[in-house]
């Protein structure tokens, strides 16, 4: 959460960015929106490896998971794709990536009109929302994302569940779905080093992550 924050405010790149990464032992995440009362009493909120997202949604479990984040700018045109325009786009393009392995997937439809369910889900793999990412049956759910959309630009958090996929050759999946957002920004792809400052200057947002005052009232000293 702090890496990615610190991309958000200080990468100042004017181009997006994207990174993605792994987990070293489970932990949890929940969503900006989420009431730390309703999380807390949930079997899940007694772990002593949570913390809020500075996106919404729900609570996602990590650890057998594929993590990712986007950053677009506000300066640049990507910022102005319409925000389910660009969820469904970007689960498009996992679904379009798994296909070249030969894995079948379908987006989760949109409710009809009145049906729309109102609230945060719960749990973010167990109450998938419109264009979502689902298997090919669509009984379960392989991707979901979580977005923050300010005058600086979007910050996108998403996630792929790697239990549901076996045998998936994940570095021909990295490049090539780098590669479809790449497209989808229209943006030539380059590696780029975190710069020498970083450590120093996300310790910051590390300890403002790790704090009580965000987990349970969302506020960042």
């Amino acid at each position: 959460m702090a890496s990615d924050f610190w991309l958000f405010h200080k990468a100042n790149s004017g181009s997006p960015i994207f990174r993605h990464y792994g987990w070293i032992k489970p932990e949890i995440t929940f969503g900006y929106g989420q009431d730390w009362n309703w999380i807390k009493n949930q079997e899940i909120g007694k772990s002593k490896k949570i913390t809020r997202r500075p996106t919404g949604g729900g609570i996602v479990k990590h650890g057998a998971d594929w993590t990712y984040t986007l950053i677009l700018p506000s300066e640049h045109p990507s910022f102005f794709i319409p925000a389910l325009d660009l969820y469904e786009k970007m689960h498009g393009a996992i679904g379009l990536v798994l296909a070249k392995q030969g894995y079948e997937t379908k987006l989760m439809p949109c409710p009809l009109t009145g049906e729309k369910k109102k609230g945060i889900p719960g749990d973010c793999f167990l109450e998938p929302v419109g264009r979502d990412l689902m298997t090919a049956t669509g009984l379960n759910k392989l991707a979901g994302a979580a977005m923050k959309r300010t005058k600086i630009g979007i910050l996108i958090q998403g996630t792929i569940d790697l239990t549901s996929i076996e045998n998936l050759d994940l570095v021909e999946f990295q490049c090539s779905f780098i590669s479809e957002l790449s497209k989808l920004v229209c943006e030539e792809t380059k590696v780029i080093e975190w710069p020498e400052r970083f450590l120093k200057e996300r310790s910051l947002y590390v300890n403002q992550f790790a704090s009580v005052s965000w987990r349970e009232n969302r506020k960042l000293s």
